[in-house]
């Protein structure tokens, strides 16, 4: 059974029970879409929809996926208490570069993206602490196994160096593509706080070359991977000295499903609105908000699964509402938008929140294998100019499983 919460999300299981949390922006629909499986929630999930506004044909198929931003949560571990070194030559400068055996030993912690991933915002190590940070390396791994440098030896200047001797005081440290502080590059021995660090290719004096032992150089927001185990491995390249992590995130960007598809839009690609009040490409009919509202589903649609929610952005603010299905499709100008079904079965009240957004999932309760239901929102919108004093999202169709 979902759980509807009243705010600006809602919870619904998945097909392992776990409940999920949907927040909601607002966001458009693409006429082409990947259509991708849904996030579980057997990890801590938080994903947020974005607008996606692309263009849409006169003959619109809107099914797919829409862009979210999730975080998953992994494991503490410990960082070995002695790497073995690895190999190192000098270049003609006089600068060391790494050869191609790595550590033997390294600390590893994974985490599940069940989606296909786009980008890395960020990847946060929480509790992380480990003496003479200037032995450390940290590589984020994809589930295919490319690997992805983040930080690489704090200092370490030459073959005859050791790397900045100061600490990785105990903390959370937040690696971001830019926009944060830099590691040192100068073995300078002072310790390394917690805060937020720009990701980084070079040590100072030993630069990592893009590929060396399978290591890529990829900026943050240009990884990209297929859903499964993400890790997050940190290399001890000196030996003697000991560290440990308590547990980290990876934050990021990938798809949420959409199930069945929308129609009868008031963007004129149908009917033309009361008083020329036309929306944007997938919206309804304009509305005192600035712009039409929107309807999009989500979830596989499997009755036993209950899963299938709906989604409403860009109405008015404060607003009753109603979600309701019918088995037919029309486009009849009604109030001042585009009627798109005529409804045999209405759902309570569903209010618009302050940011005109709302949600309802239980559906599958009213639909059998097999049948094909339109589903639509209306809402009252009395300040309209046009007079109709009510208006509605497009239409979203579904054929149940």
């Amino acid at each position: 059974m979902a759980k509807e919460t009243g705010e600006t999300h809602c919870l619904f299981p998945d097909s392992g029970g776990y409940f999920r949390r949907i927040e909601l922006s607002a966001f458009r629909r693409a006429s082409t879409f990947l259509v991708l499986p849904l996030y579980s929630a057997s990890r801590s999930l938080s994903m947020r929809f974005h607008r996606v506004a692309l263009l849409i044909a006169t003959s619109v198929t809107l099914s797919g996926a829409l862009q979210a931003q999730f975080s998953v949560f992994g494991a503490g571990t410990q960082i070995p208490v002695s790497g073995d070194g690895g190999d190192l030559v000098v270049d003609n400068d006089g600068l060391a570069v790494y050869d191609t055996s790595m550590p033997g030993l390294y600390a590893s912690s994974t985490v599940t993206v069940p989606e296909v991933v786009f980008s890395v915002d960020s990847v946060r190590i929480d509790g992380f602490e480990h003496s003479w940070a200037g032995d450390l390396q940290a590589t984020l791994v994809d589930p295919s196994g490319v690997e992805h440098l983040l930080f690489l030896r704090p200092g370490y200047l030459n073959s005859s160096g050791f790397g900045t001797s100061g600490n990785f005081l105990p903390g959370s440290y937040t690696f971001v593509e830019s926009g944060g502080s830099d590691l040192p590059a100068s073995s300078n021995g002072l310790d390394i706080l917690p805060g937020t660090y720009n990701q980084t290719f070079s040590s100072g004096g030993a630069p990592w070359a893009s590929g060396t032992n399978g290591i890529s150089n990829t900026p943050l927001t240009w990884i990209s991977g297929p859903a499964g185990l993400w890790e997050l491995r940190i290399y001890d390249w000196g030996n003697g000295d000991s560290g440990l992590i308590s547990g980290w995130t990876l934050n990021g960007n990938s798809y949420v499903e959409t199930s069945g598809s929308g129609f009868c839009f008031g963007d004129g690609t149908g009917p033309a609105c009361p008083c020329g009040a036309t929306g944007a490409p997938g919206e309804g009919c304009m509305t005192t908000s600035g712009s039409g509202a929107v309807l999009a589903g989500s979830g596989d649609g499997v009755i036993g699964n209950d899963s299938f929610a709906l989604f409403v952005t860009g109405g008015p603010a404060n607003k009753p509402g109603i979600f309701f299905q019918g088995g037919n499709q029309i486009a009849n100008l009604v109030g001042d938008g585009i009627l798109c079904s005529i409804s045999d079965k209405r759902y309570p009240v569903n209010a618009l929140d302050a940011n005109g957004e709302t949600t309802r999932s239980n559906f599958s309760a009213f639909a059998a294998p097999g049948q094909t239901l339109n589903y639509q929102y209306w809402f009252r919108d009395t300040e309209n100019s046009c007079g109709g004093g009510f208006n509605f999202t497009g239409g979203w169709t579904l054929t149940w499983q």
